[in-house]
């Protein structure tokens, strides 16, 4: 079973989030969840990145550098958008993390500081289109990270995966927790590798 540290979104830790943390804690992983907000959340997106950037990107990276000295055991990272910055900081600067989740939010490796870590397995899950997660982005990732397993959920908009959010999409949703489920269960095995798919 992994030690997870999942991040959030711009929207703060939401119930959605939090309920998401309780179904994996209740399939046996361990899973903190920082706050970087302290409590607050936002239903408008442009709320919570105003507030994300009232915080600053140095901030929210102390975050994550702070939730993994606390948590000296978490060796995977889940990060949502804005929090997949700080779960792929980690993923690339970090030895004990083993693998790494992004949902909505992708970065070039070069930008943070390090190339990703070529061991190190790799979920992206994105929608297809979406405005925060350009296409010229993610195509950087997965040349710079060839065994990147991708998946992009067409039609779909930003934050599908969250039920405490607009963007929800119950379908989009359940497939996406149903790949992560998989690959938690493969990562366990030293099985977790790319695998084609495309909703």
């Amino acid at each position: 079973m992994a030690e997870i540290l999942l991040f959030h979104h711009a929207h703060g830790l939401t119930d959605g989030l939090s309920a998401l943390a309780d179904r994996l804690r209740a399939q046996g992983h361990t899973v903190h969840t920082p706050d970087c907000y302290t409590g607050r959340t936002f239903r408008s997106l442009d709320d919570g990145i105003a507030h994300a950037e009232r915080i600053g990107h140095d901030a929210v990276l102390e975050v994550a550098g702070r939730a993994a000295r606390l948590h000296p055991g978490a060796d995977v990272v889940v990060g949502f958008s804005m929090g997949a910055v700080q779960a792929q900081y980690l993923a690339q600067h970090l030895r004990r993390v083993r693998g790494c989740v992004l949902m909505g939010g992708v970065t070039a490796p070069e930008m943070l500081g390090r190339s990703w870590r070529p061991h190190v397995p790799l979920q992206v899950h994105v929608a297809d289109p979406d405005d925060w997660c350009l296409p010229d982005d993610l195509h950087v990732l997965e040349r710079a990270v060839p065994h990147a397993e991708v998946h992009r959920y067409r039609h779909k908009r930003h934050m599908f995966a969250d039920p405490a959010v607009r963007d929800y999409d119950a379908d989009a949703a359940d497939l996406f927790e149903e790949r992560l489920d998989d690959w938690l269960l493969r990562l366990d095995a030293g099985r977790a590798g790319p695998t084609p798919a495309a909703m």
